[in-house]
């Protein structure tokens, strides 16, 4: 560009041509041309080159696609290298991309967090990625870099940052449904009950528009989530029935498992104490086919609380182990912070009210240190209750603490409530 540019033509308006930038005058495009000793009449033969080569490029693209669906990371990763592109070329921002979503698989965040930083900046490059939704598939995927590192606060942001980058008429629309079922996933996570069923109502007139089963029913479980913590036991039943009809219908072993899991919580809600049993028994029947794990600490820590109901204690201290074990396994800190309270739980109602602050008191440690703040305020509740009888200067001290998380809560979220667990 240095080289072309002149008095009459500047190197940032030779840029513009060459990223297809609508506003260049036709007389500077024309005196670009006459530089490059390109007649007219070539042009027709040059795009359709540009044309073919393009499509070249594209399905090799696709095929690199694929191969990270097949899980052949390596190899698409030097796939993407052979291919050389340019930053100037349109789909440097989609190679970029893919880069980033094969690092993720191969346990490379930093890496890949590098890719897709530089997948969004070319994006915004070039006017062709305007409509390949590169710029909000490339923020997805930070969201879920920042949500396997227990940043949810970060991971809620990207998401919002890839939902406000998306070109409603672009490709890639199932983006949009796979953004909105992460938003409310990373809302459940951190408490927000009442911003995660926006989301769902937002969209569940239109769920029959996206083609992706796994979608439609995770929209379905997060449905009855958030009505069971809400109370809405009934309505939370036929949303969880209709979602494990699905999951059946689809052969999804662990969507199947969660909604085992759900309704063995419904029916706790319920006191219905066998029924829960059974339906728990049920999902972990099925947990050596999971190949995610990370639900499975919810589970025991739900059975664990369901034998704390049933006054089995040694058998809810067995299930309550297990979920921190997994919990801990899966480096999953907001799961682990639920196992720690529910020992806690456990040990108060015990009455063995020291050590159950030991537990209460690692949780509340774990949901300071990665913004879990309805957990938080939770915790500080349980920590008073249990120091109100043997230490006044501590109870006052969680007290005071409560009222300035359950402030800022209600400064961000507005109007602040107690939901189920």
């Amino acid at each position: 560009m240095e080289d072309l540019a002149d008095d009459n033509i500047s190197p940032a308006t030779i840029s513009n041509v060459e990223r297809g930038v609508p506003h260049v005058s036709m007389d500077k495009a024309m005196y670009l041309l006459d530089k490059l000793k390109i007649e007219t009449r070539q042009i027709p033969h040059l795009l359709m080159e540009e044309e073919n080569e393009l499509k070249r490029i594209q399905l090799k693209l696709e095929s690199i696609e694929s191969l990270w669906r097949f899980k052949q990371y390596d190899k698409a990763l030097q796939k993407i290298k052979d291919l050389s592109l340019d930053d100037a070329h349109p789909f440097a921002a989609t190679a970029a991309y893919l880069q980033g979503k094969c690092l993720i698989d191969k346990g490379k965040p930093k890496q890949a967090e590098r890719a897709l930083y530089n997948a969004i900046k070319l994006a915004n490059q070039h006017a062709y990625n305007r409509e390949t939704n590169v710029e909000a598939a490339s923020f997805c995927e930070l969201s879920i870099c920042a949500y396997n590192e227990n940043n949810l606060d970060t991971a809620l942001q990207f998401t919002n940052s890839a939902l406000g980058a998306f070109h409603d008429n672009g490709e890639r629309q199932h983006l949009r449904y796979a953004l909105l079922r992460n938003k409310a996933v990373f809302l459940d996570k951190l408490g927000n009950v009442n911003a995660g069923m926006r989301v769902i109502e937002e969209v569940w007139d239109s769920l029959d528009k996206t083609e992706n089963v796994d979608t439609r029913i995770t929209f379905h479980w997060l449905r009855s989530e958030f009505l069971r913590k809400t109370g809405e036991i009934n309505e939370a039943f036929k949303y969880a029935k209709q979602g494990l009809a699905l999951a059946v219908a689809n052969n999804h072993s662990k969507y199947i498992f969660d909604f085992w899991t759900i309704l063995g919580c419904l029916h706790t809600a319920q006191s219905e104490l066998d029924k829960a049993e059974s339906c728990f028994d049920t999902a972990l029947s099925g947990k050596d086919t999971l190949s995610d794990q990370r639900t499975l600490s919810i589970t025991f820590a739900k059975l664990g609380v369901l034998y704390i109901h049933q006054q089995k204690y040694p058998e809810a201290k067995e299930a309550i182990t297990q979920a921190v074990q997994h919990a801990k396994k899966q480096n999953d800190l907001s799961q682990l912070t639920y196992a720690l309270m529910v020992m806690g739980d456990l040990l108060k109602k015990n009455e063995e009210v020291k050590e159950a602050i030991q537990y209460y008191q690692r949780a509340l440690e774990l949901a300071q240190k990665h913004a879990l703040k309805r957990r938080e305020y939770k915790l500080l509740l349980k920590l008073a209750e249990c120091w109100h009888p043997i230490d006044e200067k501590e109870f006052q001290k969680c007290m005071m603490n409560i009222y300035q998380v359950k402030k800022e809560l209600k400064d961000k979220e507005g109007d602040f409530f107690d939901e189920m667990d």
